[in-house]
């Protein structure tokens, strides 16, 4: 497995080739565990994502990612603006950020400052973001106000 120092480079470089003027944008990986409790076994299921921003705006790109033997491969960048954001919510009961669009896709984003190699075990990017995180949460509180 890469390094967090690789893995994180590799997210920020994905997210600049998948989205236009990527480079001009802070990012930061988030995650969303998703589980469904059966009788006989629960599925889990993790969504990885760079989210680029710029400090001061609302404006959020969201890019899925999945990794893939050290390797980010991206999905389709989704802009989420003042136009087309839906509902917001700051914080779910398991801590995570919900953002929507008006055209129905939903988000729910963990943002944390440091992913410890350990939950790579939950398929979760281990990565170090603590300024990443803090410019974040500035801007989560102007999407929220």
């Amino acid at each position: 497995m890469a390094s967090k120092e690789e893995l994180k480079a590799a997210i920020h470089a994905a997210f600049d080739a998948a989205v236009p003027g990527g480079a001009e944008y802070t990012k930061v990986y988030a995650s969303d565990m998703k589980q469904k409790n059966f009788i006989v076994y629960r599925s889990t299921t993790i969504h990885n994502y760079a989210v680029g921003f710029r400090p001061g705006s609302t404006e959020l790109v969201i890019l899925p990612v999945d990794e893939k033997n050290g390797r980010i491969i991206a999905g389709a960048p989704v802009a989420i603006t003042d136009a087309n954001r839906g509902t917001v919510k700051k914080r779910d009961l398991q801590g995570r950020f919900h953002i929507a669009t008006k055209d129905g896709q939903n988000f729910r984003l963990t943002v944390i400052p440091s992913v410890p190699k350990i939950a790579a075990g939950f398929y979760q990017l281990p990565v170090d973001q603590k300024a990443e995180y803090e410019a974040f949460q500035g801007v989560k509180e102007l999407i929220c106000a």
